[in-house]
């Protein structure tokens, strides 16, 4: 694991010697806001997470460690499919326990932009998330399906007034989710399992070094620093069922991002901010790759014509 977080290290920082000016993905206004790491964005897109990779902090269960990849391809400027794929090693809690790897169950997703404000720099989507059950590994993968619908948001600070300036870099995003196990119980007998409804939710603030840079003023950070983004996320689990009921998971993840024309590199840390979440960080990272810019008339092409790459 120790050489996965090598790799993805000298990802991170080698890949900034190819800069160029970031793209549209994720534009809102001259609000550009870029994929974050542990919290779904709220904009539809033709992206590729092409290597993601988690290495979780430690709790009662053990410790796990997740690469793994997603789709999104857009059917419409304001709908997009996606699909995911996880490689899990999980390691138990009990020194002398044995440690397990295999595939996770794939997840599928929708998203649909319902609203957007270019004046405020907003944007709210509504999506739906099927994690499809007992089809991934037996060793790893949960035996059933989740449905989980959910709502996300963007918001850029750049409509303050200007005694605000220095706040006008910022933008916050954000997203909340009800995760419905399509079957109360799994197993049968000793082995029978009560499956829980847990809420997801969190949000990101992100500050923008582009835009201080272009709309704010031009403080004279040159490459890799001038594509920055300095980021850090909150998010929470909490089971509403069951036994575990109210013993919510938190986590604050600060990090940074970096972004231009085709791709988009991040790593975070993963602090446990309270007794229900481990003891020690853990790290996340990213390499995000933009599809429609890299070959618009192939991965911008829907059966009802070629959208292009997303508008600006």
């Amino acid at each position: 694991m120790k050489r996965c977080f090598i790799v993805m290290l000298g990802a991170l920082f080698g890949a900034t010697f190819f800069a160029a000016a970031a793209h549209a993905h994720g534009v809102i206004g001259k609000r550009f806001i870029p994929s974050t790491l542990t919290l779904e964005d709220p904009f539809p897109s033709d992206e590729m997470d092409l290597l993601s990779f988690q290495r979780s902090s430690k709790n009662k269960q053990g410790r796990e460690t997740s690469v793994g990849f997603e789709f999104s391809k857009r059917l419409t400027p304001d709908f997009a499919l996606g699909v995911g794929w996880e490689y899990l090693f999980v390691e138990p809690r009990e020194a002398d326990a044995r440690r397990t790897s295999g595939a996770a169950n794939p997840e599928f997703s929708a998203k649909y932009a319902l609203f957007r404000s270019v004046e405020h720099e907003g944007i709210f989507s509504l999506g739906l998330g099927v994690e499809a059950g007992s089809v991934g590994s037996k060793r790893v993968a949960e035996r059933v399906t989740t449905i989980s619908p959910a709502f996300f948001f963007g918001k850029g600070l750049g409509d303050l007034p200007d005694s605000l300036d220095f706040l006008k870099p910022f933008s916050i995003t954000g997203s909340f989710a009800v995760n419905n196990p399509a079957n109360r119980f799994t197993g049968s007998g000793d082995e029978k399992e009560r499956n829980t409804t847990t809420l997801s939710y969190g949000a990101a603030l992100i500050y923008s070094i582009p835009y201080l840079q272009s709309a704010i003023k031009d403080v004279g950070l040159s490459a890799p620093f001038d594509r920055m983004f300095p980021v850090v996320e909150f998010n929470f689990e909490s089971p509403i069922s069951g036994p575990e009921k109210r013993h919510t998971s938190a986590f604050a993840n600060p990090g940074v991002i970096w972004a231009g024309k085709y791709v988009q590199l991040g790593l975070e840390a993963q602090v446990p901010i309270n007794n229900f979440s481990g003891k020690n960080v853990g790290v996340t990272g990213l390499i995000h790759v933009f599809i429609d810019d890299i070959w618009p008339n192939i991965f911008t092409w829907t059966p009802w014509g070629v959208i292009g790459p997303t508008s600006k």
